[in-house]
């Protein structure tokens, strides 16, 4: 069955860009005086970790001790200073999530606060799920104490009332790279043929009676003589040229798909002791 998830879970996270680059350790977390749930968290980064960076949670994902921020890495490194103080004022959240442009986006992942965390994930007066350092950092900005826990007990004695919960899938898309297409050209070769009419002139033997013109020439005398001509014939020359027959490019469609993804959720239920009647 899903746990739900523990923040000290993810004050032992090691921090990833949106791009699935590696940014550092989550240093410190920051949780929300009101609700018990964590808004903020301080990561390490640069060489040997020695610089860290307050990051909002809105939009993040945890998973096996991975947490995935919904930012780029430039944009985490070049994220405003905090005071010495280490405590999360209102402008200063202000001014984060404008750095962030996160003015208008709230987050949906939730963190096991109330007597549940403190039974479960040892979070007590001052610590954020034993997170070390982190946690007293935590505690010192407002993680959620013993008595807190009291209060969000969803259960009260007045007029015998029972609050029902149920967890729900909360399903977010990451855009990723899935391949990479290149558009070549290359050459090779092959014999073309091509049929290519030629004539030539050849020789062939008249014969004709002699008439009265030709014996009217004759000078009676016998003898060798020789008469010739000039033979002609079509021959084929070949030459090439590059022309351009076609331009080739390449271009991406989007095909839209549903893929079914499936999780198991935990809800309360209710059940009681005698007969009543359920007005649901």
């Amino acid at each position: 069955m899903t746990n739900l998830n523990r923040i000290e879970d993810l004050a032992n996270a090691t921090a990833y860009d949106v791009n699935g680059d590696k940014v550092g350790g989550v240093k410190d977390v920051y949780v929300n005086d009101s609700t018990g749930q964590p808004d903020f968290v301080s990561v390490s980064h640069g060489l040997f970790g020695g610089g860290d960076s307050i990051v909002p949670l809105r939009g993040h994902t945890l998973r096996d001790g991975d947490l995935h921020l919904a930012f780029s890495k430039d944009r985490i490194e070049d994220a405003p200073d905090l005071d010495e103080n280490g405590h999360l004022t209102t402008q200063d959240q202000d001014a984060f999530y404008r750095h962030y442009g996160l003015e208008t986006t709230e987050d949906v992942t939730t963190y096991e606060t109330g007597k549940h965390a403190a039974a479960g994930a040892g979070v007590g007066a001052a610590g954020a799920a034993g997170a070390g350092a982190a946690g007293a950092a935590a505690g010192e900005r407002g993680v959620v104490d013993n008595e807190r826990a009291a209060a969000a007990d969803r259960t009260t004695d007045v007029d015998g009332e029972l609050i029902r919960s149920e967890e729900q899938l909360n399903v977010s898309k990451d855009r990723v790279e899935s391949g990479q297409v290149s558009l070549r050209k290359y050459v090779v070769e092959e014999t073309e043929t091509v049929e290519v009419p030629v004539e030539r002139e050849e020789v062939r033997i008249v014969r004709e009676p002699i008439t009265d013109a030709d014996r009217a020439n004759y000078d009676g005398n016998i003898g060798e003589q020789e008469a010739s001509v000039t033979l002609h014939e079509d021959r084929v020359t070949v030459s090439k040229e590059s022309v351009p027959v076609e331009k080739v490019s390449l271009e991406k469609d989007t095909v839209r798909d549903t893929e079914r993804v499936s999780e198991e959720v935990r809800k309360e239920r209710f059940e009681t002791d005698g007969v009543v009647e359920d007005n649901k």
